[in-house]
């Protein structure tokens, strides 16, 4: 008498397959990731992320004062297609690193200016990347906002991508800057501002070190020459805020109304004060400015994170430098004379400074290799100069203070 029963069940269980395939055959989503050669792509269903806050942070929803975004992986393109495309890896993905906003930008529902605008991010707006779609991220901000954003305007943690450079941000605790060997009231030995946190994706205390997206692509290149070298850049600065350089600013003015040797040094033709000190926007400003120093490597080992690894600079010992970083006179040129550093070429026609050392010229060199412009009244600072063009035609001018991240680990490789 079960025989009926029976029967009606295995209808039941067959027109459910049936469905099942008939939707999945349909499912318009793929997920193309990079092999471990970067040199040819495989195609997969999406998968869960293995680290769980990446999980939690993909499948919230948006906050209340938004309309709905829904997550990339559940949701389709014009096309119907959603790749998944890292655009230049570097040490470590930015799936997971932390970002900014650099100025106020749209939230869109999908990575097209031509979809919903969901909400808008002001200048200065922390989020976390949760991936990258050509030139987009899919990002959450701190608010809960969730949404699609144009990299070109946003600036991104560099420990968090490029891990193996040895971060010190002087400035964040005691600055070193000075003039003519004098010490700026006020500058000299001061925290300027905060830039240290502990960071979950580095599992350490680390500082913040925010800098354009496009320009820290250039920097990974030049940390790769060093490395490859025996060498690791050290970074001092790169993003730095308008308000603290202002400040700077109108303290060593100061300091030169009252020192007559600082007010000489600088003022003496061919130089002035605005080649050692921007007296208005700096590409600092812009995030596409780094000031670097060079250390020989004594010993490094290789670390791992979720299955990307990098080297690990443990011991270095500093190269000899014209001056310490961040002295504010003509002690610290890298070239006899000025010359425009709106050119990436110009510079090359000028001869070197007497004072450059051979550690200079070595540093020099890997950010030329790397695409970066020096400057010729600083021998530790360099410039992007298109992230320069990008961040002027954007409107980024530094407006706001960087003080805490969102980063998470990274997906596996």
């Amino acid at each position: 008498m079960f025989q009926p029963k029976i029967g009606i069940i295995i209808s039941l269980i067959l027109i459910f397959l049936a469905t099942m395939f008939l939707w999945l055959g349909k499912t318009p989503f793929i997920v193309v990731e990079p092999d471990d050669q970067n040199s040819s792509s495989k195609i997969e269903q999406p998968a869960e992320p293995d680290d769980p806050d990446d999980t939690n942070i993909m499948n919230e929803d948006p906050s209340d004062d938004s309309p709905s975004a829904e997550d990339p992986d559940d949701s389709a393109l014009a096309d119907g297609v959603i790749l998944y495309e890292p655009t230049d890896p570097m040490e470590l993905p930015v799936d997971g690193a932390t970002g900014w906003a650099g100025v106020t930008m749209p939230l869109y529902s999908e990575p097209d200016t031509e979809s919903q605008k969901l909400s808008e991010f002001s200048d200065g707006q922390v989020f976390v990347i949760i991936r990258e779609h050509r030139d987009w991220w899919y990002v959450k901000s701190d608010t809960g906002k969730t949404g699609w954003v144009e990299h070109a305007g946003c600036l991104i943690n560099l420990p968090d991508v490029i891990p193996s450079i040895v971060y010190n941000i002087t400035n964040a605790y005691s600055a070193l800057t000075r003039s003519s060997g004098f010490e700026i009231p006020g500058v000299t030995g001061e925290k300027l501002y905060d830039a240290w946190s502990y960071n979950p994706r580095l599992f350490k205390e680390e500082f913040i070190v925010p800098s354009l997206y496009l320009s820290s692509k250039l920097l990974y290149k030049a940390q790769q020459l060093a490395l490859e070298a025996g060498d690791t850049i050290i970074m001092h600065e790169a993003y730095r805020a308008h308000e603290s350089q202002q400040r700077s600013v109108k303290l060593l003015q100061e300091l030169m109304d009252e020192n007559e040797e600082v007010n000489d040094a600088i003022t003496t033709r061919p130089w002035s004060l605005s080649w050692f000190i921007a007296t208005n926007i700096s590409n600092h400003q812009r995030g596409a400015a780094f000031d670097v120093n060079l250390g020989k490597i004594i010993s490094q080992d290789t670390r791992q994170i979720i299955g990307h690894h990098f080297q690990n600079v443990v011991t270095y010992e500093e190269y000899t430098m014209p001056t310490t970083i961040h002295e504010l006179s003509p002690l610290a040129i890298a070239l006899e004379r000025p010359v425009s550093s709106r050119s990436r070429d110009a510079w090359r026609e000028i001869p070197l400074a007497e004072t450059m050392t051979p550690g200079a010229i070595r540093l020099q060199k890997y950010f030329d290799e790397a695409g970066l412009t020096p400057l010729a009244s600083e021998w530790w600072h360099f410039n992007d100069l298109e992230g320069v063009t990008a961040a002027i035609d954007i409107g980024i001018r530094g407006t706001f203070y960087i003080e805490n991240i969102m980063s998470i680990l990274p997906r596996r490789e």
